[in-house]
């Protein structure tokens, strides 16, 4: 439904590993058969492979590793499962449970392990917990990996498929800015584009730091609304009129108006600027642009906010008491970070 694509500088026989992030900020729930992928390309030849995660049916989650014209499988991790398919092509399939959560950033690597092998793993930033899945065996050297993109679609067929475009399950997902050669290489162009009979319910955005953000049946953002942390009852506020974003009494003013646009930015509605953390994650305005730190990501699960470029969540320090400013930190799903649009 929704994809993005990768531009890297050229490098003879591609490059030796991927590593890419993503974070789920609406998981789409009981049977929500959808898959988020990172699809990677080899240098000289057109069979692909893939890695993502996984909503399967009832609350089944998953992480899958995939690659077209592989052979075998060695160094399969406890509860991965291998085999080969012949559906739309054929190669090897590693899959395995993996119970992913909403607002948590995983980092997916796919690296060469021998001439003809390679590995993916998948590391909790949360907790900082890497797991291995296989490691998928090629007959041959097929040379290094050389694109990359990034996908998500709904997989329900026959009478598990939506009877709809809008009957499929919402969800939303940022893919992170990803790298090559051990972190020393980055993209030098990241676009986007909807696809498929139901692309009018998708939605696609790169902006200029290579964060894509890819919906399905987003719904409504907020409209010139204030912005209530339902712990203390207050409301965020341009304090003063002025550039610092913290928490005071819910009234009728324009310092409490923001409003949300399909860029995801966070608008406020009286300076015409918009909200990003700083350097030191405090929460300010700032000229409107296109950059991640300005892309804010509604979690239902939690009820919070997630700022794509930073990584974290929309938090009130001092316990959340009047005129604490705001800043960005660790999603935690506690009641400090629980918000909601009032009128």
């Amino acid at each position: 439904m929704a994809t993005d694509e990768r531009e890297w500088p050229f490098r003879p026989g591609g490059y030796s590993d991927f590593e890419t992030s993503i974070t789920i900020t609406r998981d789409p729930g009981y049977n929500g058969r959808t898959y988020w992928a990172h699809q990677f390309g080899f240098s000289g030849s057109e069979e692909p492979g893939y890695v993502g995660l996984q909503s399967r049916d009832g609350y089944e989650k998953f992480i899958n590793f995939s690659i077209w014209g592989a052979a075998s499988w060695s160094n399969v991790q406890s509860g991965t499962r291998c085999r080969k398919f012949d559906h739309e092509g054929s190669g090897v399939q590693c899959d395995a449970r993996y119970v992913w959560r909403e607002g948590v950033t995983y980092r997916i690597k796919i690296s060469r392990s021998s001439a003809n092998s390679w590995r993916a793993a998948i590391t909790d930033t949360r907790t900082g917990k890497t797991t291995d899945v296989a490691t998928i065996v090629l007959p041959q050297d097929r040379g290094g990996l050389s694109t990359l993109g990034e996908w998500v679609e709904n997989f329900a067929q026959g009478s598990d498929q939506p009877s709809t475009c809008e009957d499929v399950p919402a969800a939303t997902v940022v893919f992170g800015q990803p790298t090559a050669s051990q972190g020393r290489v980055r993209p030098i162009r990241s676009s986007s584009y909807t696809y498929g009979n139901c692309s009018y319910i998708a939605k696609a955005v790169c902006t200029t730091d290579h964060v894509c953000t890819l919906t399905v049946n987003q719904g409504s953002l907020p409209r010139r609304a204030k912005l209530q942390n339902t712990y203390s009852k207050y409301c965020l506020d341009m304090l003063g009129g002025g550039a610092s974003a913290g928490l005071w009494h819910c009234e009728t003013s324009p310092n409490q108006l923001i409003s949300q646009g399909t860029d995801y930015r966070l608008h406020l509605s009286a300076q015409g600027l918009c909200l990003q953390p700083d350097a030191q994650g405090m929460v300010k305005s700032a000229s409107c642009n296109n950059s991640a730190e300005q892309q804010w990501m509604y979690l239902p699960q939690s009820s919070a906010y997630f700022n794509a470029g930073k990584g974290k969540c929309l938090d009130p320090l001092n316990n959340a008491e009047l005129s604490a400013p705001l800043s960005v930190y660790d999603c935690l799903e506690n009641a400090y970070q629980r918000w909601q649009p009032i009128s």
